[in-house]
């Protein structure tokens, strides 16, 4: 048992300091446990800290995001897609804040199109699934409070094709599970060096949530899902995979690539030269502008 403590302690420490590399700038809190509000509530990249309700969770609970809203947000009289991205393991949701600089530059230059962004505050290990004990339903969080409670807020277009999801790392696991099983929700699922792993190669830290039972990690990770949804999803959701040539989760990714092949979905699958398990490093160098992806998923809105 002292062993197995032990173990655990090292695995927590590895989870940690891979996470502390994950994002790049634009600032991280690595926290543990059950932190649905994020007790930093600055506001980075022209973002808003906001607090919802969360009924999933039961009554009077609530967590917490930042949204971006777009520079001519309170002087336009119309509706806006929405982007909804959701940070690494043993992260928060400021890790996004890089990325909002990025695309808000992009917007008030003109090279894209106006468009929220909402950056969820996921639990640092759960992966943006409901755990299997039931006492952190983070996908239910997000689907069924986050989503409506946006949608009634804001003026958003609520409506598929207004939708985009994209994660990085944990958040990239995440991405690809509930943009698939809810292909209705979502347009558009970008994936970043998403922490596909299969079971065996896992952390130990990592399958707590997962109740450490191989069935029920097979039964919610994305290569299930995406069986279980290939029909509803193909023709549905414009699709992407990133991942830098420097990651150790390259082959998963590579495997996860050619199992949408097999499955007739389209998708866009590029492997960035030189970079690292880092959100900065896989946008700069990847083969093409990955930003102005936004542009194509966006641009008839």
């Amino acid at each position: 048992m002292a062993h197995y403590a032990q173990l655990g302690r090292v695995a927590a420490g590895l989870l940690l300091a891979a996470a502390a590399s994950a994002q790049g700038p634009g600032g991280r809190s690595a926290q543990r446990g059950n932190v649905w509000i994020d007790p930093d509530r600055s506001e980075p990249a022209g973002t808003h800290y906001r607090l919802f309700a969360t009924p999933s969770r039961g009554a009077g609970t609530e967590a917490s995001y930042l949204i971006y809203l777009p520079p001519d947000y309170d002087t336009a009289a119309r509706r806006y897609p929405v982007l909804y991205w959701l940070h690494g393991g043993g992260g928060s949701q400021r890790e996004g804040g890089w990325m909002v600089a990025r695309i808000d530059g992009q917007i008030r230059a003109g090279n894209l199109p106006p468009f929220m962004v909402v950056l969820a505050q996921g639990l640092p290990d759960v992966r943006y699934m409901n755990s299997k004990d039931g006492t952190r339903p983070l996908e239910d969080v997000v689907i069924k409070d986050l989503l409506p409670h946006v949608d009634a807020t804001y003026r958003t277009m609520a409506t598929r094709q207004g939708r985009a999801i994209e994660g990085m790392s944990m958040g990239g696991f995440g991405s690809l599970r509930l943009g698939f099983k809810f292909p209705e929700l979502f347009g558009t699922v970008s994936a970043l060096a998403p922490s596909i792993k299969e079971m065996k190669d896992e952390l130990p830290i990592v399958l707590e949530p997962f109740g450490n039972d191989p069935a029920y990690y097979e039964e919610v990770g994305p290569w299930n899902i995406v069986r279980q949804h290939a029909a509803a999803i193909r023709g549905r959701p414009k699709v992407r995979l990133l991942v830098g040539d420097q990651d150790s989760l390259l082959p998963f990714v590579e495997k996860y690539s050619a199992q949408l092949t097999s499955l007739k979905i389209d998708h866009q699958y590029a492997v960035a030269p030189g970079a690292h398990h880092r959100y900065d490093e896989i946008i700069e160098r990847a083969p093409f502008d990955a930003v102005a992806f936004w542009k194509t998923v966006f641009e008839q809105h």
